[in-house]
């Protein structure tokens, strides 16, 4: 098999260990995915990765109602070491921009993932479940080899004195993303909510000795816009 073919083989994420003929059996999730959606048989060729162990080439060793399984033959691909810490504090938002914000931010390279809420978040829940899946689906899509990891949703004020971080304040006098962004160091950035920071929340946020203000530039840019450009500007 070439390795274009391979590139176009399933490719999934698992908890399990992978090792060379270990037989593992598939979440019901994919499952369904790969007899309902890709109609897979016994003696079809997957990929599998876990974050761990590197990817794997696999074959489904049986598959029918009560589930799938697959045998772990060899390994495509090693694990790259771990990668730099890209932490993004976000405040929700509706559901489409919100899946479209998690779906760009797993292709661009965050490692961290934290919900927060600020004064003017609109949406002051999430169902994490389904945040996480849809974070596992992009790490499948995009070819990444380390899954993100989720917080739980948090007041704004109570996480953010742990680390360096960048404030994506709009209106306010601001540093350029792009200097203060250290060259090899893991870095975090804040992106506020829909209708921005209140000038309360700037003044603590920006009193804090941990804190950078910085600027995405002159426009006033929609929260997803804005957790893109900060992602990209850490690897142009």
């Amino acid at each position: 098999m070439s390795q274009n073919d391979v590139i176009k083989l399933p490719r999934l994420y698992v908890d399990n260990d992978l090792r060379e003929g270990a037989i593992i059996g598939l979440k019901k999730d994919h499952a369904h995915y790969l007899l309902h959606v890709l109609r897979v048989r016994a003696g079809d060729d997957l990929r599998l990765f876990n974050g761990r162990d590197g990817e794997w080439r696999a074959t489904v060793d049986s598959a029918n109602k009560k589930g799938v399984s697959a045998r772990i033959d060899s390994r495509i691909k090693e694990q790259p070491p771990v990668p730099r810490e890209v932490h993004l504090f976000f405040a929700p938002i509706k559901k489409a921009r919100m899946d479209w914000l998690i779906e760009k931010a797993v292709e661009l390279g965050a490692t961290h993932l934290h919900p927060v809420l600020t004064h003017n978040t609109e949406v002051r829940a999430i169902n994490e479940e389904r945040v996480r899946a849809q974070i596992i689906e992009a790490t499948e899509q995009c070819e990444r080899m380390n899954l993100p990891e989720l917080f739980s949703l948090q007041p704004v004020l109570n996480i953010l004195s742990t680390r360096p971080l960048l404030a994506c304040l709009e209106r306010a006098e601001a540093k350029s993303l792009k200097e203060s962004i250290p060259e090899k160091e893991s870095v975090a950035f804040l992106i506020g909510p829909e209708g921005g920071f209140t000038e309360d929340e700037k003044k603590k946020l920006c009193g804090m000795e941990n804190v950078t203000a910085v600027s995405l530039g002159p426009r006033v840019l929609r929260s997803e816009t804005a957790a893109i450009v900060a992602l990209c500007a850490v690897n142009p």
